[in-house]
């Protein structure tokens, strides 16, 4: 069948794709009015990650996809406006919950735009629920974020308050044992005790001290032979478990306040409004599709119906 021929096709039953064309504009302009269709509107927010902390190799943008996918956030939000009554779902029925799942998707959309942001937009038959959704996928992302954030963070106060305290008992030890040798043997500083009494000594041999005081010098230094290389290490050793005990303390303040600090996790580009247009049904659309679908149908109808009379003659 060349064109000239469907030309003519087309012109001899003009009148009755008229016709066709006339009633499908009709039924569909009814059928996709709100008598029969829901009308939708959309709200929606631009949104760019922040303050987030990566855990792979992911991006900033990914990591917040992850988390606002959440189960967490999506349970959250069905419970915060009664998604189950609000779509009308029998929840004594066994399926119920996989079917509130799917309209949850069917609803509310989250993707990554080209410039690395997410979009969030949720679509509801009344705007001003839809923009209070999208508000609440972002508050529950920070909750989440936050949760996340100071469980990790607990795990670290716990494991460097344990080394403190370690750390607290090998520095109190220490000091004990410095302690008890301050009191028995008198040493308070090795190196200068060292210097002053070697002084002394030299000045006692040249007559400048008396016996008593010689007696003294020569019982500290005999406390020095003895017991002064035992201290002078001690002090040492406190020292470098002093200077681990404040870098530890630093370790564990900061910890605790990564625990206790509130910050958000999302800079927003466009905040979420409500609409004062529905974005579904798109009525042209569905009217353009019906009259194109009864013209293609009806004209594979006349198509069917010439070949079946040309087979009969």
């Amino acid at each position: 069948m060349n064109s000239l021929e469907l030309i003519n096709i087309v012109n001899r039953w003009k009148w009755h794709l008229v016709i066709v064309a006339a009633v499908a504009f009709c039924v569909s302009v009814i059928f996709s009015g709100p008598s029969f269709i829901t009308p939708k509107y959309k709200s929606f927010a631009i949104v760019y990650p922040g303050n987030l902390v990566a855990y792979s190799t992911e991006s900033p943008t990914e990591q917040m996809l992850q988390l606002l996918e959440s189960s967490f956030i999506r349970d959250r939000v069905i419970s915060t406006f009664h998604l189950a009554s609000r779509y009308d779902l029998d929840t004594t029925g066994d399926q119920w919950r996989s079917e509130l799942y799917r309209r949850y998707e069917q609803n509310v959309g989250i993707s990554k735009t080209e410039y690395e942001s997410v979009e969030i937009a949720v679509m509801d038959k009344d705007p001003r629920v839809a923009a209070a959704m999208v508000d609440s996928i972002l508050r529950y992302l920070d909750i989440k974020a936050r949760s996340i954030q100071s469980e990790k963070a607990m795990e670290i106060v716990v494991i460097v308050n344990n080394q403190l305290m370690q750390k607290k008992e090998e520095m109190d030890s220490l000091e004990a044992k410095a302690q008890e040798l301050r009191i028995k043997y008198g040493l308070l500083d090795y190196i200068q005790q060292t210097k002053e009494i070697t002084r002394g000594y030299v000045a006692g041999l040249s007559g400048g001290r008396s016996g008593s005081s010689m007696n003294e010098i020569k019982t500290m230094i005999g406390n020095l032979q003895d017991k002064g290389g035992d201290f002078f290490e001690l002090q040492q050793h406190l020292s470098r478990v002093r200077s681990t005990y404040d870098d530890l303390k630093v370790s564990y303040e900061n910890a605790l306040k990564d625990v206790n600090k509130e910050l958000t996790y999302s800079n927003v580009v466009t905040r979420p409004i409500p609409a004062d247009r529905k974005s579904y049904p798109v009525r042209w659309l569905i009217v353009t599709l019906s009259i194109g679908g009864a013209l293609l149908f009806s004209f594979a109808i006349i198509l069917l119906l010439g070949s079946s009379k040309r087979l009969e003659m």
